[in-house]
């Protein structure tokens, strides 16, 4: 497998916001404890059918917990190799990470605009109207410079939206 800076281009989302880190958190945390409990109660309890219903209850109850903990806690980078005409979409949890790949798609533009935050947004747009959302900057410039830089890997146009 290619290290991460072999790749032409790269699209990372940035670390993930505090908010999702904390709501994560205190999910797990929450997961943790109700297993305890119904561990502690399996215990005491000892193989009894109440117990395993018991417990049955409990793993459907933090079922749902994993799947936001999950959800909130992983990011996606896009990497792009042009040279062999790929796409790794790498869907990182923690250190675990795993790789799906694909072909480039055709990729059409990459465009900068000035969303609602009041920030300014790189996209690189793709088949119509599906694009990868690459970064947000504050001022301008920084983000017309990427947009050069990656239309200048990709040799695709650049659409300044700003105005």
């Amino acid at each position: 497998m290619k290290k991460i800076n072999e790749y032409e281009l790269i699209i990372f989302p940035g670390k993930i916001p505090i908010w999702r880190l904390v709501i994560a958190s205190a999910l797990l945390t929450l997961v943790l404890y109700y297993l305890y409990l119904a561990l502690t109660f399996f215990y005491y309890l000892g193989f009894t059918e109440m117990a395993f219903k018991s417990l049955a209850r409990v793993i459907k109850l933090i079922t749902y917990p994993m799947f936001l903990i999950v959800s909130l806690s992983m990011t996606k980078t896009i990497l792009i190799d042009t040279d062999k005409d790929k796409l790794i979409s790498r869907y990182q949890l923690s250190s675990f990470s795993k790789d799906v790949l694909s072909k480039i798609p055709e990729l059409e533009y990459v465009a900068v605009f000035f969303n609602s935050k009041e920030e300014f947004e790189v996209n690189l747009w793709y088949q119509g109207n599906k694009h990868y959302q690459m970064y947000r900057f504050e001022k301008k410039e920084e983000a017309m410079n990427l947009a050069m830089i990656t239309s200048t890997k990709l040799n695709i146009d650049v659409l300044d939206a700003t105005v």
